[in-house]
């Protein structure tokens, strides 16, 4: 007879397997217990750390809280009062609903779990030590549930070397925290570490309150609101002006049916958004929650429930892509400010996007010093030459036009909102405004121009047959990548044939980049192709979009006299994005007049 080698493990030993896949750190058992507030209905939750929750973790909330027998169930294994049978698990509305949250923390730390409900006289008190049930009693607490965590792996040595600083363990928590308020702005939060209150939202139903609460009042006038509806999904929240950068995606939160979910595809819909608006080296602040019907979405797919999966994400995907873009290029004379005061849709409301008069929300520029506030627009159509482009202007860059015909121009333009003055170190074009000073960047204004004159074509990039065809060479590999992406180098304005192992023809390019121009730009093509791993064609044409148009604009060091600066901003003024150029840099920076009283110390 063989001898046997598979056996059951033990209870304690199967909750400390599972207490891996669901207590990674402490931020996961923060999660976790807030998680299960929430669920209960709660109105106010206030977490409490230690150590960056290694030492103390306590969670406290003012829900419904449970009865004796119900809180002696909850710390067993598999026992949850959100699903019933496996047909719930496709529509499932609550956070938590595996059952394996309190006995896996449990079986990790010293665990002590105090309830009431509001009709009982006391509540209940469940202790647990590294799995094994201490004691169970009624005990003295007012409503809603507290339940502690201490000396977390304190039986299991070798997952607390994992664990880092208790600093870092404490900036996890704080995210973690900080995505809950914000998906659920109804619930007020408090976050306490070490003894210091580092997080207080106001519970006030609104979305921009916990957002400012959250991240500083100074963050709301740079929100643009976001408002879609369409195929059963909608997606409403805020994102920052391409003005407002950060250095990673903390500040994007993702909220899926208000559950917070970290999603690679909603990531790539909202850069995919923003696309010409912002450097290689930073992300913007966004708030985005999506409604859509239960039955097209599995959140049954990661034992911690960060990731979700959907039925249709190309559907999903293009949601986002379109309610981002569409508050991105809002018009700016047509929004209105976005404050701390204003109504908008309940959490749970369907948002309904539009509004019996047509108006859009967005929010006002402000000017600051920092060089990132975009300006009230200006009216430049009150005072320009409907038939002069910047393209006809500058044939006469050599017709000099000096600045004293322009110094008593003031009163023939009275009524604009903007007008120029002149250019400091012939790279930046100085205007005035009704409310402020402006400085404008010439090359990326121009940039800003040419890209989006571009990006209105459609389809094939307009291109110019060669008489004599040009031969290159290449190597292996980038002629391998020509290949490959030759539909694309098409759509670019590029023909081009292999003619030999390393040899490429070129029979058509675009028309406004020079011949001498053209191996150096495929060249930069294929870089980019390398660089981006696969990129897809608008993600190509994009980069190229950005390249040609950096090329062909104005440079700094360039003279422009009036007229030529004039037609630069009524073009300007015409695209959609007139903030930033296409790699995202600013193309105006404006100074109001407390931002002058400040540098003259007048304040």
């Amino acid at each position: 007879m063989s001898q046997q080698i598979i056996h059951l493990l033990d209870e304690n030993t199967a909750n400390k397997i599972a207490a891996g896949e669901v207590v990674e750190r402490p931020a996961a058992v923060v999660k976790e217990l807030v998680e299960n507030a929430i669920d209960a209905g709660s109105t106010s939750i206030e977490v409490e750390i230690v150590d960056g929750g290694t030492q103390f973790i306590r969670v406290t909330d003012d829900g419904k809280g449970m009865g004796y027998e119900d809180a002696l169930l909850a710390v067993k294994r598999h026992a949850t009062s959100k699903i019933r049978t496996a047909e719930d698990l496709a529509a499932i509305q609550t956070l938590g609903f595996r059952g394996e949250a309190l006995p896996s923390i449990a079986a990790v730390a010293k665990f002590t779990l105090t309830t009431r409900l509001q009709t009982d006289a006391l509540a209940t008190y469940v202790e647990i030590n590294g799995g094994v049930l201490a004691d169970a009693r009624e005990a003295g607490a007012g409503c809603g549930t507290t339940v502690t965590v201490a000396d977390l792996f304190f039986n299991t040595p070798a997952r607390r070397k994992f664990l880092k600083t208790p600093p870092a363990e404490s900036g996890y928590i704080n995210d973690a925290v900080t995505k809950l308020a914000m998906s659920h702005p109804h619930i007020a939060f408090r976050l306490i570490s070490n003894n210091r209150l580092v997080l207080s939202t106001g519970g006030t139903r609104q979305l921009v309150n916990a957002i400012a609460d959250i991240y500083g009042h100074k963050v709301v006038p740079e929100l643009l609101p976001v408002e879609y509806n369409n195929e059963g999904i909608i997606v409403s929240g805020y994102v920052a002006k391409p003005v407002l950068l950060k250095s990673s995606r903390q500040w994007q939160t993702f909220m899926v049916n208000n559950r917070v979910v970290n999603s690679r595809m909603l990531a790539k819909a909202l850069d995919n958004a923003y696309f010409s608006l912002l450097p290689k080296n930073g992300y913007p602040l966004a708030v985005l929650r999506l409604t859509i019907p239960l039955e097209t979405i599995d959140v049954n797919v990661h034992p911690q429930k960060k990731e979700v999966k959907f039925s249709d994400e190309q559907k999903l995907y293009r949601a986002v892509y379109k309610a981002v873009s569409s508050s991105l290029s809002a018009p700016v004379h047509n929004q209105t400010a976005v404050n701390e005061t204003q109504t908008e849709p309940m959490i749970n409301q369907p948002v309904i996007t539009g509004s019996p008069s047509g108006q859009k929300h967005s929010i006002p520029a402000v000017g600051h010093t920092s060089m990132f506030a975009a300006p009230e627009p200006w009216k430049p159509a009150l005072w320009r030459d409907e038939n002069i482009s910047f393209a006809a202007v500058r044939q006469s860059l050599q017709q000099e036009e000096p600045l004293a015909e322009y110094s008593d121009s003031r009163s023939a333009h009275a009524e604009c909102d903007l007008y120029p003055l002149g250019q400091i170190n012939a790279c930046y074009i100085v205007a005035q405004g009704q409310d402020g000073l402006y400085i404008i960047d010439q090359h990326a204004a121009h940039e800003r121009i040419l890209y989006d004159r571009l990006s209105r074509s459609k389809g094939r990039v307009p291109v110019q047959q060669l008489l004599v065809a040009q031969y290159f060479e290449f190597t292996s590999d980038d002629c391998n990548s020509i290949v490959e992406h030759h539909d694309t180098f098409y759509q670019l304005g590029f023909t081009l044939e292999q003619v030999g192992p390393d040899t490429m023809r070129l029979l058509e390019m675009p028309t406004d980049i020079p011949l001498t121009d053209a191996e150096a730009i495929l060249r930069q093509i294929l870089q980019l192709i390398g660089d981006m791993h696969q990129p897809s064609a608008q993600e190509l044409r994009h980069a190229y979009l950005q390249m040609a148009a950096c090329r062909s604009a104005i440079k700094a060091g360039e003279s422009l006299n009036m007229r030529q600066i004039q037609a630069l901003l009524s073009e300007l003024y015409t695209t959609e994005l007139p903030y930033t150029c296409p790699h995202g840099r600013p193309t105006i920076v404006k100074f109001g007049p407390d931002d002058l009283a400040k540098m003259f110390k007048r304040t």
